[in-house]
């Protein structure tokens, strides 16, 4: 019994050493930084080793800290990027409205509590807004950005024109079509009933060359006592490009 338990003790140390040294078991879990994307479609080099990227793995960059898994064949794949704190490129944020917010009596520009996003690191971001507002016809809705300092780029705005009144039973009508300046005002038309909403749409690619806040401001062109609201369902979209 003593001989065939040493035997057994024997097999099973050489089985976990065996499950403990990569040479041996020819797999192997660990982290790298991608040195090259390399020309071999859907691959990068993390020094000398070349790794498949897995679809979580989108949009490779020079620099990145990759999680790399050796099969046991000996094949290396790159599974994704190492969390770093910051923003990681070709990420999508979203920020939306989960309930109606109105504004009465005001024509300051202020930002929306829920469409805000930061953006904490420096790079190139395209930013959506999504907007489902109401105002009565004498008030229209007015919108501008906050970005963060040095912040290169234009928005562009689509929605009613600013002369327009749209009515309860007719939604469509002359729109505006312009490219702006994040601080310029953009004034939408609206319909003839605060509960009645309309669509409009704000996008831009941005430069940030620091760290900031992204939010959407709005209020009032013209003061009444008739609340304008952005409704529940409006929201903020989001993708790091670079």
């Amino acid at each position: 019994m003593t001989g065939f338990s040493l035997a057994q003790g024997i097999v099973q140390a050489a089985q976990q050493a065996g499950r403990e040294d990569p040479d041996t078991r020819r797999a192997d879990v660990q982290t790298g930084i991608v040195t090259a994307v390399a020309a071999t479609p859907g691959t990068v080099d993390v020094g000398s080793i070349r790794a498949r990227r897995l679809d979580t793995y989108q949009q490779p960059a020079i620099g990145d800290q990759v999680l790399l898994v050796q099969s046991g064949s000996g094949s290396w794949w790159a599974a994704g990027r190492v969390s770093s704190g910051t923003w990681p490129v070709g990420e999508t944020r979203y920020a939306w409205k989960t309930s109606t917010l109105d504004r009465a009596s005001t024509t300051t520009l202020a930002d929306d509590p829920d469409l805000t996003m930061p953006l904490d690191v420096t790079g190139v971001f395209r930013v959506e807004f999504h907007l489902h507002y109401a105002s009565v016809d004498t008030a229209r809705f007015r919108t501008a950005w906050t970005v963060p300092a040095g912040t290169t780029g234009n928005r562009s705005a689509v929605g009613p024109d600013q002369g327009q009144v749209l009515s309860g039973t007719s939604s469509g009508g002359a729109g505006r079509w312009g490219v702006h300046n994040f601080t310029t005002a953009c004034i939408y038309g609206s319909r003839n009933d605060n509960g009645l909403q309309c669509y409009a749409f704000e996008e831009s690619t941005m430069i940030t060359t620091a760290t900031g806040t992204c939010a959407l401001q709005w209020a009032q062109q013209t003061s009444s006592t008739t609340a304008s609201r952005l409704a529940q369902g409006s929201f903020m979209r989001v993708t790091r490009l670079a």
